[in-house]
Parts: structure tokens; sequence; C-alpha cells
């Protein structure tokens, strides 16, 4: 009888456990994570075209999720880079393009030569859910 009761319980245990654990993977909120942020060369010149490339990695459909490019910011603290877009992301890997256009002339723009972050952010109902940054150089 003890044992019976025992078993019961440890059932009833795993259940509870399982149904913690697994329920709000399959059913939750969806998440996403930024993988990697990268630029196409770690170099850049004035008038260059930057190809920056975003990776996300999304547990479910994600609609009205906007991703947010800014940096690159000049001796003001303006940034050069801001930019929103808009996604609808899918389960699994995403990978995501821009290319940006750098100043004629960075001197004049403000924008030193030295190195320069990218801040890339994902936005879901007005809070960030993830994000990552990356550095480049710029050379005039």
């Amino acid at each position: 009888m003890r044992r019976d009761l025992l078993i019961i319980a440890l059932v009833g245990i795993v259940a509870v456990a399982i149904v913690l654990v697994i329920y709000p993977l399959m059913f939750g909120p969806s998440r996403a994570e930024i993988t990697a942020v990268t630029t196409d060369k770690d170099l850049y010149h004035s008038n260059d075209v930057m190809k920056i490339t975003v990776l996300v990695r999304s547990q479910g459909d994600m609609t009205n999720t906007t991703l947010v490019l800014s940096g690159i910011r000049d001796r003001r603290g303006s940034p050069h880079l801001n930019r929103e877009i808009p996604l609808n992301l899918s389960p699994g890997p995403n990978t995501l393009a821009y290319d940006h256009k750098l100043p004629a002339c960075s001197s004049c723009s403000g924008l030193n030569p030295g190195t320069y972050t990218i801040e890339a952010s994902l936005v879901r109902d007005g809070g960030i859910i993830a994000n990552m940054t990356h550095t480049f150089s710029l050379e005039q």
C-alpha cells in the first residue's frame, strides 16, 4: 500500500514538473534573442556603404516587432545611424540586413577617425526585448 502511494505521488510530482516546464515553453510568450550583429568590413572610409547584418532567433511568431539600429555618434553626440525597421519574425533563425551610407566627409560631419559602435535592439510592445552592439573603425 505504501509503495503504491509512493509511486502515485512520484508520478504526480513528475506530471506537475512537466507541466511547469513544458507548458511555458510551448504556450508562453514568444521570445527572441539577437545572436549576432556584423558588418561586411571592419574598416570603413568616407562615403562607404556599410552592410549591417543582424541575426535573430525567435521562439515563435513575433508580429509587431521593431529592429532599431542606432549609433555612429559624432563628436556632438548625435547619431549618424538611427533607423527603425518594422519586422514580423518567424520561429527559428531570421537574418536581417540593412545598408547604411556613411557621410561624405568624416571631419565635416563630426566623425573623426576612430572606433564607433552600432547598437541593434529588438523592441516589442514598447520595451527592449534584446540588444547587442558591434564596433568598427572609421578612417578618412
